[in-house]
Formats: C-alpha cells, sequence, structure tokens
C-alpha cells in the first residue's frame, strides 16, 4: 500500500485533547492518515506501521495506537482475524484524491460506534469538482476533533485568598516562602475560614502572647505544618488588649487594627 497526500489543518496544532499524548503520537495520527484508504481505514498492524512511519525511531506504536483509541481520534475494530483502524471523522477533514481507488477493508459491523458521517463523504467521486483538491491545505469543518467529545467546561475562577491570610498572620516573615506553602495547599474558602478561625485563637494562646511575639511561627512553617488543626487550649473570646502585633514591613501596617477581622467561632 503506498502512501497518499492528506490534508493538515490549522486546527490539529491547537486541539486540547491530542495535545494530551505525546509528540510522537501526534505525528504517528498524521502518518495513519497518510496510510489509511479513501475511507480512512487501513489494516491495524502495529509492526507494518512501525516500518512505515518510524523506521530509525525507538517507540512504542501499540501504545500509540491504544493512546489515540482510547481519546477517540481512532478505533480499532476486528472482522474475523482481520484487525482494522477507522480514523474518526474522516470525511469531515480529508478529501481524496479522485483516483484512489475503493477501500478493500470492511467498514465496521458496528456502525454506531463510530460517528463518522458515511452518508455526508466529500470524497470525490470520478466527473466531479472541488474548490479545494487533495493536496491543498483545506480550512473546511473547523477543528480535527471527534464530534462524540463533549465541549470543555467553563474556567473557574478561584479568588486567590494568600493577601487576606497575609493581613491577618500576625507575624509578617518569609512572604515568598509562605506564598509557596499557600499555592500547595490549594486553598478554598471552607478551608480559609478554618484557618482564620484557628488564628483567632491562637492569638491569644500563652505562646503566642508572650516576649512580644517571638514565639510565633513564621507563616510557612504555620501553612506546610497544618497548624489550624492543632488543638488550641480555651482562650477568651475577646481580642487581648497585649496581642502580638504584625511587623511593620508594610506602608499600610495598621498595628492597632490588624486582629479585628480575626473572629472566634463559636
Amino acid at each position: 500500500m503506498m502512501a497518499r497526500s492528506r490534508n493538515i489543518k490549522p486546527g490539529f496544532f491547537s486541539n486540547e485533547h491530542l495535545a494530551e499524548v505525546d509528540f510522537a503520537t501526534r505525528l504517528l495520527f498524521i502518518g495513519l492518515w497518510t496510510e489509511a484508504d479513501r475511507e480512512g481505514r487501513l489494516e491495524d498492524r502495529p509492526r507494518r506501521l512501525k516500518m512505515a512511519l518510524f523506521p530509525a525511531d525507538n517507540v512504542d506504536i501499540e501504545k500509540m495506537l491504544a493512546d489515540l483509541d482510547h481519546l477517540g481520534f481512532i478505533v480499532r475494530y476486528t472482522i474475523g482475524s482481520f484487525k482494522a483502524i477507522q480514523i474518526v471523522n474522516w470525511s469531515k477533514h480529508q478529501n481524496p484524491h479522485v483516483k484512489e481507488a475503493k477501500s478493500t477493508i470492511p467498514a465496521m459491523p458496528d456502525l454506531e460506534r463510530c460517528p463518522v458521517k458515511t452518508g455526508a463523504s466529500t470524497v470525490q467521486a470520478p466527473g466531479e469538482y472541488s474548490s479545494f483538491p487533495a493536496d491543498s491545505l483545506s480550512l473546511d469543518s473547523g477543528f480535527l476533533i471527534p464530534d462524540s467529545l463533549p465541549p470543555s467546561p467553563a474556567p473557574v475562577v478561584v479568588e486567590d485568598l494568600f493577601p487576606k491570610f497575609w493581613k491577618l498572620y500576625p507575624r509578617k516573615v518569609g512572604k515568598d516562602k509562605a506564598e509557596k506553602a499557600w499555592s500547595k495547599l490549594k486553598v478554598t474558602q471552607e478551608l480559609f475560614d478554618l484557618m482564620v478561625a484557628a488564628l483567632a485563637k491562637q492569638v491569644l494562646t500563652p505562646d503566642w502572647l508572650k516576649d512580644k511575639g517571638q514565639y510565633i511561627p513564621h507563616p510557612s512553617t504555620w501553612l506546610n505544618g497544618k497548624r489550624w488543626e492543632d488543638e488550641i487550649p480555651d482562650v477568651a473570646s475577646n481580642i487581648h488588649p497585649f496581642a502580638p502585633r504584625r511587623q511593620s514591613n508594610e506602608p499600610d501596617f495598621d498595628d492597632k487594627t490588624w486582629a479585628q477581622n480575626l473572629m472566634v467561632s463559636p
């Protein structure tokens, strides 16, 4: 079987689903187009495909085919002892030459498994003309994404709560380390509320009150150690008049009001 000329659309390179596989697998997918017949079918023979498409490379064709099948870009099927591959959405993205021979590979017995629209093929019949010959770069029909894949959900915007934490934490040292520790925790609003409730009690404990707060852990230490989960002894519900003050290393620092947003949960 000789290779054929096929179209590559710009959308191939920005397909987020195809980006889930490695570079060699994406290259294999293009190579399969050149090996497929005018109906987008080819024999499922990994060794032969290795020799035809990657003769000088150490690649695992079987795994690469399995990945493409799993993502829905191809369908591997068997009829009797004959193993074949159907490229999904073939007629939507390829326009085989009018002189290509008819397919000799049997179609899939269960057509519902494959979303290829066989009734709307763009294959050129003898005597018909196309506005985009097979050797051109066709831009029709959008990106090369199987119809069966659902659209990506809209991104969820999550508020960055670290600035609020930093404003409330009484010892402002090692901000870079604290930010790194914070990013690892994937803090939700619920977790943030737990942290604030714990801080409200801890700032009133003897260890945090004595010696002008020098025993208050660094914020990165507090975060990495998940210190909001510590058992905290009962403390007064109001802010102690001698509660440790934050270090004044920010222009807008107010050492008299920093703790007003700390609310002790009942």
